[in-house]
């Protein structure tokens, strides 16, 4: 909120209009679910709220709109542990430039905003509702956070029937881009130093015109973990996707040092070598039904021992409404080291994402 203050000030001229519009886009995304788990847990059998979000949007003028979006989740600490809780996913100042040069619909945000590379893993693999992004997952980075980002579209807009049947949220005719700086811990995490995270995506669309949907990605973070001791986080993680109405897929692997949250340190606060990679596949099978296919791996290696630390396998079948939301039957399976014994724990999970 405060930084969305600082933006009204600093930029007065364009929060005026001769035609100012006075509504108030409203919308919602929530994922409510059956959750069934194998192994011996307190819990193992469980109806709930995965998460939900509340989303306003008002345009001020041509240039300058606000967003607020609310995040919706279960307490599971502390004396409010079991309550439905809300907190500010995003709270930004969008301002909106004109085209320059190769640069297509550039934007700033300002408050608390889109990091890079979840926003736009986000767009193409579509079921957050499954589980967050792997980055997002292992708390390498997060989705949104305190800060300032740049991006936009590279060398105009893609074909508009692509747009029609793929829905990108991103359809620079030759990719898109965007960089920023932010506290680096996420948005649901307190400044825990002085440092500052900076993160960067650049994705290339080789050839528009005979295969739209393939993309070429890197993306780069570079800063502190976000604890007292700041340890040293660099990464950097290149991935490939491809999107069409049938089949969508990202592969994408990353090698580093340390982590943004600062989970990942020695005993002595150093920190850890890390590498990894996951892989997303969505088929729609059947042409004219709704019934997507889809599968997801992930797998974190600690390199200065040369073993896995953690892995993941998500399966399932969605029904796919018009408006995307969806109904999921979903097996997921989590394999983790714990004083060098493995433990896994397998879930059988029915999710409904209701978006309006």
């Amino acid at each position: 909120m405060r930084w969305v203050l600082v933006g009204l000030l600093f930029f007065p001229f364009m929060l005026y209009s001769q035609d100012l519009d006075t509504s108030v886009d409203f919308s919602g995304q929530f994922f409510f679910s059956y959750e069934r788990i194998f192994e011996d847990e307190g819990v193992n059998n469980e109806f709930t709220i995965q998460r939900g979000y509340i989303t306003f949007r008002k345009r001020l003028t041509r240039m300058a709109q606000i967003r607020f979006t609310q995040d919706v989740s279960i307490d599971q600490e502390g004396d409010g542990k079991g309550n439905i809780e809300l907190r500010l996913k995003y709270a930004l100042l969008k301002l909106n430039f004109d085209d320059y040069g190769f640069l297509t619909s550039p934007y700033a945000e300002i408050g608390v905003v889109h990091r890079p590379w979840i926003d736009f893993e986000q767009k193409i693999n579509d079921y957050r509702s499954q589980e967050s992004m792997f980055l997002d997952q292992n708390g390498l980075v997060s989705s949104a956070d305190f800060g300032v980002t740049f991006a936009s579209l590279i060398g105009g807009e893609i074909d508009e029937t692509f747009q029609q049947d793929i829905q990108s949220s991103y359809p620079g005719r030759y990719g898109s881009l965007s960089v920023g700086i932010y506290n680096g811990g996420g948005y649901n995490s307190l400044e825990e130093n002085n440092n500052k995270l900076l993160e960067g995506r650049l994705t290339i669309r080789p050839l528009p015109d005979h295969i739209p949907g393939f993309q070429t990605s890197i993306f780069g973070s570079y800063g502190k973990g976000n604890i007292p001791e700041s340890p040293d986080f660099e990464m950097i993680s290149t991935a490939l996707s491809y999107e069409s109405f049938q089949f969508t897929t990202v592969f994408q692997g990353f090698t580093g040092t340390g982590d943004a949250s600062g989970n990942f340190v020695t005993n002595n606060f150093q920190p850890i070598d890390l590498k990894g990679w996951s892989h997303f596949i969505e088929i729609r099978p059947i042409k004219s039904i709704p019934i997507k296919l889809i599968n997801r791996f992930d797998e974190i290696v600690n390199t200065d021992t040369n073993l896995w630390t953690s892995r993941q396998a998500v399966g399932g079948i969605a029904y796919r409404f018009p408006n995307s939301s969806k109904i999921i039957l979903n097996v997921r399976r989590n394999w983790m080291k714990i004083d060098g014994k493995v433990e896994d724990i397998n879930r059988l999970e029915i999710i409904t994402e209701i978006r309006f």
